[in-house]
């Protein structure tokens, strides 16, 4: 591995960012938050396990959240590129009695051996790397042969909010204030299904499921984001939802690409 990653150089970004909006732990309320129910669903579906990696473990909601979801892993791991979000989650976690380390690092060049974790979670981070297939490439290596990868990432088929949203937006754009209360710049991408599913495959993993899910309006009340989350519970999949979800394997060294992994993705992935 090269000794710097393309995003090393926005740690000190991160810096501020953990610093300016990750300041307190959050324990999130699942009916508000329809991301932490999926994602929290998805892992309980996949524990128990002996090791687990939180890649790109922010605030540390999800570590925390291992507490809740059955027996703990034997080794426990999150991994942030900001120490300042790092603090934040010692807190959350030392709050929940689990004790994992913590690495402060880059997930395009992460400080751990080939092949140690059964199961890597990794929730919205790879759309923040400069080279998310460096970063998938590295979430594949540290993953046992046959282990498990827990991905979230922006859907950018997220057609039904931005069909709601059109409206507002419009009148932000015309009076020049859309992003206006975005101070800091950092790099912010979306994927489809399909071609993540190639970063995937490049990287050495078969994709063995794929969803989409949440739809969101700006500036709604708690009262009907309720509403929002349990009409999302009742709708079919048709890749539009805000947030598309990946679970794969590591299935063949990185680099290679068989027919066999290739046909999982092609079965696995949203049209």
């Amino acid at each position: 591995m090269t000794e710097v990653a393309p995003s090393d150089h926005l740690r000190d970004v991160y810096e501020q960012r953990g610093g300016e909006e990750y300041g307190e732990p959050v324990v999130p309320d699942p009916a508000l938050d329809r991301k932490f129910e999926v994602l929290t669903e998805e892992m309980a579906a996949l524990l128990p396990v002996a090791s687990y990696l939180d890649a790109g473990c922010g605030d540390g909601r999800y570590l925390a959240a291992l507490a809740t979801l059955g027996p703990l892993p034997g080794r426990i791991v999150g991994v942030d590129i900001a120490e300042s979000i790092l603090d934040t989650a010692r807190r959350a976690t030392a709050a929940a009695g689990v004790e994992p380390e913590l690495l402060r690092a880059n997930l395009e060049r992460l400080p751990l051996a080939d092949a140690e974790f059964d199961l890597v979670v990794s929730v919205q981070v790879i759309e923040h790397l400069l080279d998310p297939a460096a970063g998938l490439k590295e979430l594949a290596r540290v993953l046992k042969p046959g282990g498990t990868l827990l991905l979230s990432t922006d859907n950018r088929r997220n057609l039904i909010t931005r069909t709601l949203n059109a409206p507002r937006w419009a009148v932000a754009r015309a009076a020049r204030k859309r992003n206006s209360r975005v101070r800091l710049n950092f790099p912010h991408a979306s994927f489809g299904a399909r071609d993540l599913g190639e970063l995937m495959l490049a990287a050495g993993l078969a994709v063995d499921k794929t969803r989409t899910f949440r739809f969101s309006v700006v500036g709604v009340p708690p009262s009907v984001l309720r509403v929002l989350n349990r009409v999302d519970r009742r709708l079919p999949d048709a890749g539009v939802g805000d947030i598309l979800l990946v679970v794969a394997h590591r299935a063949h060294p990185v680099g290679a690409r068989p027919e066999s992994a290739r046909a999982d993705s092609g079965r696995a992935e949203n049209p």
